[in-house]
This record gives structure tokens, sequence and C-alpha cells, in this order.
């Protein structure tokens, strides 16, 4: 009976591990309602992900309200850049008259820009959490690696597929408790091919030693 209690019990770790997950989307769908913090929300969703539920370093709520302060204003800056572009694509789409052959040219065209858009906006969050650059040098970076590693990208696209058609299920079906772990389960998902990436773009670092002499590393050096 103690062994099946033991915090180092692998029924125990994916029970916290699940828990973790559970807790953390419903933080995110919280934090999501204001709609202008989406942005925000995101990069701290990620953040968490990474150092907390993949890393195991720190704790749920207090990393999550770390970053959601640090990163507030560059996150909402570009949540609302990605939703101004999107709301106008959008627009345009609808409003078009496809029935000309222009028209049909035109949709493929902001299909396209939509995808593209898509593809910037799967890295940014991440980027933004990890790196202290401006909005400009996020999107400038997002850009370039969304086809430098194009096939990383194909799977971030597939995993925010799965979460997407998560929601509309739990939707569906009247399922709520389905939508209490897609973002979390997602997210976490998300940081084994992104982890993967970052690492390469990290700056190398001078070593560091505590005062017993034991070299510090970093939780994303791990």
């Amino acid at each position: 009976m103690d062994r099946l209690f033991n915090v180092n019990n692998p029924i125990m770790k994916a029970l916290s591990k699940l828990f973790d997950i559970g807790w953390l989307s419903l933080i995110y769908i919280v934090f999501c309602v204001p709609i202008v913090t989406i942005g925000a929300a995101t990069t701290s969703l990620y953040y968490v992900s990474a150092k907390v539920l993949r890393k195991e370093r720190g704790y749920v709520w207090s990393e999550f309200w770390h970053c959601f302060k640090l990163n507030f204003k560059p996150a909402t800056l570009l949540w609302l850049i990605f939703g101004a572009i999107y709301s106008l694509l959008y627009f345009n789409v609808t409003t078009l008259n496809t029935s000309k052959e222009m028209g049909g040219y035109l949709v493929g065209a902001y299909i396209a820009l939509a995808f593209i858009l898509t593809c910037i906006a799967s890295y940014s969050f991440c980027l933004l959490s990890r790196f202290t650059v401006n909005v400009r040098g996020i999107l400038r970076y997002a850009l370039y690696m969304s086809f430098r590693h194009f096939l990383h990208t194909l799977c971030f696209l597939a995993i925010l597929f799965v979460a997407g058609f998560g929601v509309y299920a739990g939707f569906r079906v009247q399922v709520p408790i389905l939508l209490l772990f897609v973002p979390g389960g997602a997210s976490f998902l998300y940081t084994f091919p992104m982890e993967h990436l970052l690492k390469k773009y990290m700056p190398k670092s001078e070593p560091r030693y505590t005062e017993n002499g034991e070299e510090i590393v970093e939780w994303y050096e791990e």
C-alpha cells in the first residue's frame, strides 16, 4: 500500500501530471475569457508546459502568473496583430464574389496568406516565452523558423488541428471534462518538437556554479 501511494510511483506520477495538465488548462481558459489576454495566456501556457510539465521545475500557478506579467505587453501586441490580419482575411474571403474567375484566385491567395500566418503564429508565442526580443524580431524569427523547419511546422499544425477538433468535439458531445484537458495536453505535446528546435537557437552561456561548487543548469538546458 505504501508503494502504491509513493510519489515516485509511476501511477502517482502520471496522476500528478494529469492533474497539472487539467489545472493548467483551467487557468488558461479563465485567462482567455477577456479575449484581449489570449496572447499572454498562450505564451504562459507554453512556458508552463515546458518548464513545469516537461522539466518538472516550479509550480503551475506561480510560473503561469510570472510569465503572464512579464510578457503581457508584447504578447498582447502579437495577438492583436494576428487577430487583425485574420479578421481582415476572413472579411475579404466572405465578402468576395467567388463566382468570378478573379474572385477564385483571390480566395486562394487569401487562404495561402492565412496558412503562412498560422505557421508564423505557431512559433511566435513559444519564442516570446523563451527569448527577450521585440515583436518585430519575434515575427521575423518565427517566419524564418516556420519554413526552415517545415516538417516541425507541419507537426505543430497537426497538434493545433487535433486540439481544435478536441474543443469542437467537447462542445459537440457536451463533455466539458474533455475541454479541461485539451489546452494543457496539446501544449505539453507541443513542447517535444518545439524544445528540440529552441535548444538549437539558445545562446551558449558561461558555466555558473553554486557556493558548493555545483554547476547551475538552467531548466531549458537539461
